[in-house]
């Protein structure tokens, strides 16, 4: 039996959403030859910037297979955004570093998702985002595994 609200079903209204804005932040992302998967990496360095941070904590919180994440960190690598540096506290692990490039890049990303978010809550109170957030939140808390 389907959920029906408001003639829509659910869980694939969420996806098409999904789906639409990954396709939004992909097509603003690629004038600067970046995809969402790579900007998700750089986003989850810039925030933890003060932080030594290796491949395990990036792939745990982006919630992404290792082989995928390795790939991912290979191209950045490859386009001198982050680079790999030994562990000074201990040789056998090796942290991910954001380079010169990778944290200029950062004002650019930042400036893209800001404008995307605007055009997409521009016809919405305040309240209304604040709604919104609250319920997507709570959809996300019982989605989790």
């Amino acid at each position: 039996m389907e959920i029906n609200h408001t003639g829509k079903n659910l869980p694939r209204l969420i996806m098409q959403i999904g789906h639409h804005l990954k396709m939004r932040m992909d097509e603003n992302l690629s004038k600067n030859n970046l995809t969402i998967s790579q900007f998700r990496v750089l986003a989850y360095l810039w925030e933890h910037e003060n932080h030594k941070i290796n491949q395990k904590q990036i792939h745990e919180f982006l919630e992404i297979k290792p082989s995928s994440m390795t790939k991912l960190i290979t191209l950045l690598e490859t386009k001198n955004l982050i680079k790999k540096e030994p562990d000074t506290e201990d040789a056998r692990n090796t942290t991910i570093v954001l380079t010169k490039k990778g944290m200029k890049i950062k004002q650019i990303c930042i400036k893209n998702i800001k404008e995307t978010e605007k055009y997409l809550l521009n016809d919405f109170s305040q309240k209304e985002i604040e709604t919104l957030v609250l319920l997507l939140l709570k959809i996300k808390e019982k989605i989790k595994y």
